[in-house]
């Protein structure tokens, strides 16, 4: 299972390195305008989203759309290896590097139970249509989303949206919905 995921975790990272820069910030726009128009997000209180690196599809503009409508924002926060937190966040100039390079809040920012987040945004390197994720193998979102019951949505492009199940463990959480730029395919 480990060997299978690390290949297509291999091959997927090829794909998404392979994208040229405006296609991926067309990408990003359509991807940003479909989740700010979900009922689920434009309902929440509270948002979680993470912090996109220059790879990943972009997530400011959705944090900057929750904060100038009111959300509350958290963001993650690496403590241990395989353990984060969501800590609140009231502008993105508040982001500082961290662990592997991803943009994260202060230690002294609040914390954010997970019980108290409606909305959930996730990122992935590819996900398949029964929504379930395949991310960078360090557990992180996988054990964080156990602890919450609020609406997840992974951010995916459309190319990586596999129609085929990816191998999957017990401990893999499906999301509520997969946000494509063409697409927001949800199986509930």
């Amino acid at each position: 299972m480990h060997a299978e995921k690390a290949l297509l975790r291999k091959k997927m990272l090829a794909l998404r390195a392979a994208e040229p820069p405006e296609a991926r910030r067309l990408r990003d726009r359509a991807i940003t305008e479909a989740v700010c128009g979900l009922d689920a997000y434009q309902s929440a209180h509270t948002i979680f989203c993470y912090c996109a690196t220059a790879e990943e599809i972009a997530t400011d503009a959705i944090i900057s759309n929750a904060l100038v409508h009111g959300k509350r924002v958290c963001v993650p926060r690496c403590e241990r290896p395989g353990e984060m937190t969501a800590r609140e966040i009231q502008s993105l100039h508040e982001l500082i590097p961290g662990k592997f390079g991803i943009r994260e809040p202060q230690a002294d920012r609040p914390i954010i139970s997970p019980e108290e987040i409606d909305f959930c945004i996730v990122p992935c390197l590819c996900a398949d249509l029964q929504g379930f994720r395949l991310g960078y193998g360090g557990g992180y979102y996988d054990r964080f989303l156990c602890q919450t019951s609020a609406f997840t949505a992974a951010l995916c492009d459309f190319s990586r949206l596999l129609h085929t199940p990816l191998p999957r463990e017990a401990t893999d959480i499906p999301c509520d919905c997969i946000v494509t730029e063409r697409q927001v395919h949800s199986e509930k």
